[in-house]
């Protein structure tokens, strides 16, 4: 079976504890992370990567100078914490923490469109594939982008809600291979010309509930979150990530979508952040260690995907073409 994998990057300042923003800025997940290990991972095992940059690493200029120097070896694309751009900036915030779709819309849709201007700005062309910080979608945010020019957004996370001061944004019913959205809930299918490429995220138990009736559960309300909680770690799902998931769970998972998706072709989306891969500048890896056991992990991963699977590695923004 051809597999058709995507690795996406969030881009952004190197973070500490809950990620908190390291002040001043700094890049060290960037500037060393990128070009000294995790580029190289990607370029021995073929892969084409999508990094998703924060407006903070565009204001960069030796951030900038590295992704232009990637000479087509990785897609670029644009991923927005709304803190660090205008209007109503807070470039001061100790922790990127915004739902962008809980922004009023025209605040919403000039952040977008200053973040795109800013793309435009380093780059010399527009970007085509995005994802909100914290996968913090509203129901304006895929109108909004088809508007500004994107082919691809990969925001939504199947099985999984992301809970903000104001409520939160929930995934469950949302399908795991891409689909067109519908203008009126982005976790159906429909008419919209943009491309939902979702994070990969598995959890069998979900599957068995109709896609329809998860749509209408809101883990929000107390009520129904109460019920959740005794089930939350048979709810949990399993992403595709080094960090978080080991090498045999994220083969598990691969089959298992392999086994629903039939023929194919199947569509696997690894997300993580670039900063995972520096020691020190995300919550997750602290020490040098720690993050080689990461890259083994992704290694691993990858040599055992090739091994079963017909690997195509696609940019985000690839996933918009049909295979033959």
């Amino acid at each position: 079976m051809r597999a058709r994998l995507a690795i996406s990057l969030d881009t952004e300042c190197d973070k500490g504890p809950r990620w908190s923003v390291r002040r001043p800025f700094a890049f060290r997940n960037v500037v060393e992370g990128v070009p000294e290990r995790l580029q190289p991972v990607f370029e021995r095992h073929g892969v084409r990567p999508t990094y998703l940059l924060s407006p903070e690493v565009m204001r960069d200029d030796d951030c900038v100078a590295l992704f232009r120097g990637l000479d087509g070896r990785a897609e670029l694309g644009t991923h927005l914490h709304a803190e660090f751009i205008e209007p109503r900036a807070s470039m001061d915030a100790e922790r990127t923490e915004a739902f962008q779709g809980e922004l009023p819309p025209f605040v919403e849709y000039n952040k977008l469109l200053n973040l795109t201007a800013l793309f435009c700005k380093s780059f010399g062309r527009p970007p085509t594939s995005f994802r909100a910080g914290r996968y913090g979608l509203g129901r304006r945010t895929l109108r909004f982008l088809e508007q500004l020019g994107y082919l691809v957004d990969s925001s939504v996370t199947p099985h999984a809600w992301w809970r903000s001061g104001k409520g939160g944004v929930s995934y469950l019913g949302a399908p795991d291979q891409p689909y067109h959205p519908s203008s009126d809930d982005f976790r159906q299918p429909g008419a919209m010309r943009i491309l939902e490429a979702p994070v990969t995220l598995v959890n069998p138990w979900w599957d068995l509930v109709p896609k329809a009736l998860r749509r209408r559960i809101d883990p929000f309300r107390r009520w129904q979150g109460a019920l959740l909680g005794p089930f939350r770690n048979p709810l949990r799902p399993a992403w595709l990530r080094p960090s978080f998931t080991d090498v045999p769970a994220m083969l598990a998972a691969t089959d298992y979508l392999a086994r629903r998706a039939g023929e194919g072709p199947l569509f696997l989306c690894m997300m993580f952040h670039t900063n995972e891969a520096t020691a020190g500048a995300s919550p997750y890896h602290a020490t040098a260690a720690e993050v080689e056991r990461f890259l083994g992990q992704l290694e691993r991963y990858l040599d055992a995907l090739r091994a079963r699977y017909d690997v195509e590695p696609i940019g985000l923004s690839d996933a918009v073409a049909v295979p033959a």
